[in-house]
């Protein structure tokens, strides 16, 4: 892991509304995300690098790799992609975390892209998230970081924050401390954020998807929606064309069993 003490001459960030983006972060920090898929089978934890920037006007949540495969594929479409072929692209950088977050501070709203298969849509809801701050102290990854806790989407979170990064932002939907969150985790640590490096680059922020335009809808729609691409998958995918062969559907089902999971547990 790799740590810089970067000096952060600001206070905190007054964000616009926003439309559509297309502008440079202004801070960029990377989280460890360690979680587990299947509640019963801690061998089922993964880990991956996802990418928070800050702009002027929002801040954007989304996958490292996600952020990095999308940047080729709008290259690719734009023909700016020097030598390419698509035999690279299997080459691409690869996730399981298909989900966009962007924060909107004056309208007090989180939007959110993400996919269910190979549809994409997008939902608004509220950022507002109640927190109780405690006195305690600790230091980490060279942060000094207070405890604070909230509960949200059915699950207890501990959090650590820092003024030393006085930006009222953190990984996934979690926000309004008065510092960056370093540190959360669910009571049984099935999903455990951690910030892991500060960046220097500038990264393009962008709430377009590099495949198709997204259908709107509700949280609570997209939820059940979700549900039921799980419940009957092998249905889905055969609307996409694939058939699955009678011997792979067991497995098939197998492993949508083992997607109980998901780090909102309730979402009414």
């Amino acid at each position: 892991m790799k740590y810089r003490n970067i000096t952060f001459l600001f206070v905190f960030i007054t964000f616009q509304g926003f439309s559509q983006i297309d502008e440079f972060s202004k801070y960029a920090f990377i989280y460890e995300l360690t979680h587990q898929s299947d509640s019963t089978d801690i061998n089922s934890k993964r880990s991956e690098n996802m990418l928070l920037l800050i702009g002027e006007d929002i801040s954007q949540f989304e996958s490292y790799n996600k952020h990095r495969r999308d940047s080729l594929i709008s290259k690719v479409k734009s023909g700016s992609l020097e030598n390419f072929s698509m035999s690279n692209m299997p080459n691409f950088p690869r996730t399981k975390i298909h989900y966009k977050i962007l924060k909107n501070y004056p309208k007090d709203s989180i939007t959110v892209y993400d996919n269910i298969f190979t549809d994409k849509f997008e939902y608004v809801e509220s950022k507002k998230i109640d927190w109780e701050i405690y006195p305690d102290t600790l230091t980490i990854n060279g942060y000094k970081s207070q405890k604070a806790k909230t509960s949200y989407g059915g699950r207890s979170y501990e959090a650590w924050f820092t003024t030393q990064i006085p930006i009222p932002d953190g990984p996934y939907k979690f926000c309004g401390l008065p510092g960056l969150i370093i540190k959360i985790s669910d009571s049984k640590n099935h999903y455990v954020f951690e910030l892991t490096d500060v960046l220097e680059n500038k990264y393009k922020m962008s709430n377009l998807s590099s495949h198709s335009e997204p259908f709107f809808t509700d949280k609570k729609t997209f939820f059940k929606k979700l549900k039921e691409s799980k419940d009957n998958a092998i249905n889905k995918m055969a609307e996409m064309g694939f058939i699955v062969a009678d011997e792979s559907k067991q497995n098939v089902r197998k492993k949508m069993k083992a997607k109980n999971n998901p780090i909102e547990l309730v979402f009414d």
